[in-house]
């Protein structure tokens, strides 16, 4: 573990982690749905994403419009928390 005295330095950092959706299976394929984000994730995710990469797919009857592959969520869920430890090491 770590020293007491640096116990203050751990608890407040500024750096949170997320929680990687687990992706739903719709013909073969791997898809999440945007609406499963923080609005913060969203736009942080919609500010790197090609403009039709958004698909609406029907699962079980339902028409989900804002399902997104999960290769490409994926990779922004990588690189993601990847910059926010480095922010977080800066922090020090």
């Amino acid at each position: 573990m770590y020293s007491p005295e640096y116990q203050h330095t751990f608890r407040h950092s500024n750096f949170i982690a997320m929680t990687k959706l687990i992706p739903i299976f719709i013909e073969g394929k791997k898809w999440i749905q945007l609406s499963q984000l923080s609005s913060d994730q969203v736009q942080s995710l919609k500010s790197i994403l090609p403009v039709d990469c958004l698909k609406k797919v029907i699962f079980q009857g339902m028409e989900l419009n804002d399902c997104l592959d999960f290769d490409m969520y994926e990779y922004w869920f990588k690189s993601d928390q990847i910059s926010g430890q480095r922010h977080a090491l800066l922090d020090f």
